[in-house]
């Protein structure tokens, strides 16, 4: 109910403020695809009002999707464009570029079929440098580590983690929420190791080595490195686990509980706090 009752309120706040109706042009979404290394990947990218006829360059959020969903499922489910555009309008945050990239590096009306979909298996971070590259070279951006962010949602929370590890001085804002740290196995959901040990024994190398990631990332820490989950969420005790890791190491972060379980009511929340804490 809050995160509606604030979300109502914001748009009506772009109605009623002189300012929403002087935009040279308004906000729009770009849905396109970019080159991965397993084909054309599709991804949806926000770019603030006043983009087109200005020449600013701006800075960046990749912003991702958890399991399920698609480059869309920020922009249907998550109200994102509404989101940006009350708090841009409002200047209650930067403008903005915002990239939601598939996190299965599928393109739209193109699935795989759901048992051979890349989900959590270093493929989706493996490739985000050439995400990276191709949002700096087709939009006006801003390329330092002081003006990109990384965030999501459970899946895309997972992601964010080991992306903003693997590549360890790339952003300097960094937002999971309602996260898995550990990827998923055939155990039980109740019976996985989530412990962070347990990433040493995967398969995958990227997620081998992610404490040494972790230790040279948060030698030059991002600014903000900022945790959200429900206090009834599934994945509440992952997140207890990865904060209590990220205490042993001494590592700054920033958290914050909500009530409410893995839902978009939340998701919706913390994106617009989110939001107004980066750049």
């Amino acid at each position: 109910m809050k995160s509606k009752i604030l979300l109502a309120l914001l748009i009506l706040c772009v109605g009623c403020c002189p300012k929403a109706k002087q935009a040279i042009d308004p906000s729009q979404v770009i849905v396109t695809s970019y080159p991965s290394s397993i084909g054309e990947a599709g991804v949806a990218v926000y770019l603030p009002a006043g983009y087109a006829a200005s020449e600013t360059d701006y800075p960046v959020l990749y912003l991702l999707h958890g399991s399920g969903d698609d480059e869309a499922g920020w922009l249907t489910k998550g109200k994102a464009k509404a989101i940006l555009d009350s708090l841009i309008t409002n200047q209650l945050c930067q403008p903005m570029i915002v990239v939601m990239p598939n996190g299965y590096l599928e393109q739209t009306g193109k699935h795989y079929p759901a048992e051979t979909r890349l989900w959590m298996e270093s493929t989706f971070e493996e490739n985000f440098s050439q995400l990276i590259a191709w949002t700096e070279a087709h939009f006006r951006t801003l390329t330092d580590k002081q003006h990109r962010a990384i965030a999501g949602l459970s899946m895309g929370g997972f992601h964010t983690m080991h992306t903003a590890a693997l590549l360890n001085q790339s952003f300097d804002y960094v937002g999971i929420f309602s996260a898995l740290y550990v990827p998923h196995t055939k155990q039980p959901h109740n019976e996985r190791n989530i412990e962070m040990s347990a990433l040493a024994l995967s398969d995958k190398p990227a997620y081998q080595q992610t404490e040494a990631l972790l230790a040279q990332q948060f030698a030059n820490p991002p600014q903000l490195y900022w945790i959200a989950c429900g206090a009834e969420d599934f994945l509440y005790q992952d997140n207890v686990v990865y904060r209590q890791y990220l205490d042993e190491k001494q590592y700054p972060y920033e958290y914050h509980e909500s009530a409410g379980g893995h839902t978009w009511e939340n998701w919706i929340d913390y994106l617009t706090i989110f939001a107004q804490r980066i750049f």
